[in-house]
C-alpha cells in the first residue's frame, strides 16, 4: 500500500504538467467529495502546493492551514473566485 507521501510525490509531478486552467478543473472535480483516505490526502496537498508554487491566489477558498472544497471556482487574473452557482 502506498503512503500519503508517495501519493503526494505522484500528484506533484502530475499537477506540475498541467496548465493553470487544467489545475482549476482538477480542483473543481474535488468539490463536494467527502471521502477521505491516504490517496486523496496526498492529492489535495499536492494540488494546494501547486497553487502556492504558481502564485495562484486561493484566499476565497482557503489559507495556509485549510482549504474548502465546498464551492467550485473560476480562475480570474490568477485568483480563484467562487462561482455564484455551482452549476457548470
Amino acid at each position: 500500500m502506498k503512503t500519503t507521501e508517495e501519493y503526494f510525490d505522484y500528484f506533484t509531478k502530475y499537477f506540475s504538467e498541467l496548465t493553470n486552467t487544467e489545475l482549476i478543473e482538477k480542483f473543481n472535480r474535488e468539490v463536494g467529495i467527502y471521502a477521505f483516505g491516504v490517496a486523496r490526502q496526498g492529492c489535495l496537498k499536492a494540488l494546494e502546493n501547486q497553487l502556492v508554487k504558481r502564485g495562484i491566489d486561493f484566499s476565497e477558498v482557503g489559507d495556509k492551514t485549510r482549504m474548502s472544497y465546498a464551492t467550485k471556482v473560476d480562475l480570474v487574473n490568477n485568483k480563484m473566485i467562487k462561482r455564484i452557482s455551482t452549476a457548470e
